[in-house]
């Protein structure tokens, strides 16, 4: 009897990965229920009450948060942040304590189903205390990194390398992924990494790392108040390779 392998590759930005996760909450969604401009203000107010000190003007974190379908939201740090935190302790320090604080989280939704999503933004210490301003809105300071042509032509390298690199047949991995990776401020891709892991699956990770490093499509990098900055990109991918009777 002969075998058949079925290989489907789809990529999706901003879609579903893992049991209803997105990268990002979807266009006219954010985690807190009263808007970004109440976020800021409760983030304040916790300042306030708690009689924190401000750190030196030049520190800054910029924060990822994992919010579960239940709107529980848990800190994504790696290892590699370390160096950063260090750098700048005193606001990774305030901006996990006010983050912390704060109680009104809801989940993301997507086609009527609560869903685990990504949030990130940048905390500036600077911006709070005694250089708060009311209608300060804290989601319009990142500009989230993009490319030339859109996904469209991300999608469509990616493809042509699958074609010639990847043989699905080879691979235990089959599901939800997600591929996150870094984009410099010269719009060049570093430290790919994918999740979530699963046992045996490393030569297809190792795979789909290669073939994004062979794509010399160069993004537009993400900006923080105009500026350019290194910073993280999530993609969605689904991946089947099952034998067919």
């Amino acid at each position: 009897m002969r075998k058949i392998a079925l290989f489907l590759f789809a990529l999706y930005f901003g879609s579903v990965f893992s049991q209803k996760t997105l990268s990002k909450y979807p266009e006219g969604q954010f985690p807190y229920k009263e808007g970004p401009v109440q976020m800021s203000a409760d983030m304040q107010n916790y300042f306030l009450k708690s009689g924190a000190k401000p750190c030196d003007k030049n520190q800054m974190y910029f924060v990822t948060l994992k919010i579960d379908n239940t709107g529980k939201p848990s800190l994504v740090k790696k290892k590699s942040d370390d160096a950063i935190i260090e750098k700048n302790k005193c606001a990774f320090d305030l901006a996990i304590k006010s983050i912390g604080s704060l109680k009104n989280w809801h989940p993301a939704e997507e086609n009527g189903e609560k869903a685990i999503a990504y949030f990130d933004f940048p905390f500036f210490p600077q911006d709070f205390f005694e250089n708060y301003k009311p209608d300060y809105d804290l989601s319009k300071l990142y500009q989230y990194p993009d490319l030339p042509g859109g996904s469209h032509e991300l999608r469509k390298q990616i493809h042509k390398k699958l074609e010639g690199y990847l043989d699905p047949t080879s691979y235990s991995a089959n599901g939800k992924f997600i591929i996150s990776f870094t984009i410099d401020t010269d719009g060049s891709i570093s430290t790919v990494d994918i999740e979530p892991k699963i046992d045996n699956s490393e030569p297809f990770f190792e795979d789909i790392k290669f073939i994004l490093k062979k794509i010399k499509v160069k993004w537009n990098p993400g900006k923080i108040k105009g500026q350019p900055i290194k910073s993280k990109f999530r993609m969605p991918f689904n991946f089947k390779s099952r034998d067919l009777d």
